[in-house]
């Protein structure tokens, strides 16, 4: 009984622990690409890519192999059935043919080296949409804030009210206008709440852990100075030529086509190999006066050795070659267009990125001003209403107008946040909240 007992406590103490822990970005992102499904096949066709490398450099290698055969011949003279048996070793290795098989290890190995491009590529979109349902998350929560605000504002509000109207200053219908202004505040949290449980759904979905008791770090981000870190976009786009995996790997696809005109190239050029072979055999042989010949004596005297040197070159074969050397030049064109089309989407992308974080930058300072106004309008709505000089009609305006100008500056912030975090990811910055 101690023992299940101190067994139950223990699962309830992981459960509890688990429920309780908030993740950092640091660590949803560690954890992503740690356990993510995507990530791992991309690192196990890194591992699958390897073994071209190891298959080309076999070929450098002599190819050697045994063989071994047992025939059986029917002498019908003496009704008998004669075996024969035959062994082998052979072995071959390419003298020359042009350097296709270095070729082919160099293509080999940069496929391996496309892989992990492939690979890096990823784990990058990935750290950058869980950076951007992280913020979705904080954003949420302070949108919780300001609903929870609003609802005690009212609920005092409408305290303030029950006192008037038990002291017969005003009439009962008042206060059906808080009530309707407390329960619409109600729904704006049931709201701002959902909003946040489904940005953790999918931020828990988008790491691959369990959304049960999912929660993060809270992160106060607060833009004393919002400020544009960035003049313009071209040193951005500078940098990202040189650090973007997309281009790099575009580069190397280039390499390995320019590597497969080449190889292409030997077909027209003479190959040339070493061979030897290793034979030896037995057979038993039945002459009319019953005599075997000894295995081992015919097994040394059978035996032998061949070396020799062979040579081959196409003469004609309807210009199949000459075609696959077009291909290649072709294929090369093809994939240095895709360079230039990749150079061009990623210069857009982050002249898109610029002006975005632009103008998020200008949305929040507007939102900003705004909200500066709104506030003294509250302030002064508040003393008008606290003297009766405003009805409740109208302060449930003027309070709804700085509701909704907080939750502006809230999603003008994060907004302008994000955007910067997306210049930071293509100027080859570690993205960071704090």
């Amino acid at each position: 009984m101690k023992l299940q007992f101190t067994l139950i406590l223990f699962l309830f103490g992981i459960i509890f622990s688990n429920a309780q822990k908030k993740w950092s970005l640091q660590e949803c992102v560690d954890y992503a690409l740690k356990n993510n499904i995507s990530i791992k096949k991309a690192k196990l066709n890194e591992t699958f890519t390897t073994e071209d490398v190891t298959i080309a450099k076999a070929k450098l290698l002599p190819f050697v192999s045994a063989d071994a055969s047992q025939n059986f011949a029917v002498n019908s003279r003496y009704k008998r059935v004669n075996p024969n048996t035959n062994f082998g070793i052979s072995a071959s290795v390419d003298l020359y043919n042009g350097g296709r098989n270095k070729i082919n290890v160099t293509q080999a190995e940069n496929r391996i080296f496309l892989s992990k491009l492939d690979s890096e590529i990823l784990q990058n979109n990935i750290s950058l949409q869980i950076a951007n349902s992280f913020l979705n998350a904080l954003l949420n929560k302070e949108n919780i804030k300001i609903a929870k605000e609003q609802i005690t504002i009212t609920t005092i509000q409408l305290n303030k009210m029950q006192e008037l109207i038990d002291a017969g200053v005003n009439p009962r219908a008042d206060l059906l206008d808080i009530q309707a202004t407390l329960a619409q505040n109600k729904q704006q949290l049931v709201q701002a709440e959902n909003a946040l449980d489904l940005a953790l759904l999918n931020l828990a979905q988008l790491i691959q852990v369990s959304p049960d008791g999912f929660d993060i770090q809270d992160v106060d981000i607060t833009l004393d100075k919002a400020i544009l870190l960035y003049d313009d976009s071209k040193l951005i786009y500078e940098t990202a030529l040189k650090t973007r995996p997309e281009i790099n790997k575009a580069e190397i696809q280039i390499e390995n086509a320019e590597l497969g005109i080449k190889s292409a190239k030997t077909n027209l050029l003479p190959s040339v190999s070493l061979n030897y072979r290793l034979n030896t055999s037995y057979a038993y042989r039945f002459s009319g006066d019953g005599e075997l010949s000894k295995i081992f004596d015919q097994y040394n005297d059978n035996h032998g050795h061949n070396i020799g040197i062979s040579a081959r070159y196409t003469i004609f074969n309807g210009k199949s070659n000459r075609a696959q050397i077009n291909k290649a030049k072709i294929n090369r064109e093809i994939i240095a267009q895709n360079l230039e089309d990749e150079k061009l989407r990623l210069r857009e992308a982050i002249q898109r990125a610029f002006l975005d974080t632009k103008s998020s930058l200008k949305q929040y300072e507007s939102s900003v001003s705004s909200l500066k106004a709104q506030e003294e309008a509250f302030k002064i709505a508040e003393e008008r209403y606290k003297l009766g000089a405003m009805n409740s009609f109208d302060f449930d305006l003027v309070k709804s107008r700085l509701f909704n100008a907080k939750v502006a500056v809230i999603n003008a912030k994060y907004n302008f946040v994000f955007k910067t975090k997306v210049l930071d990811f293509y100027n080859n910055k570690p993205i960071v909240i704090e």
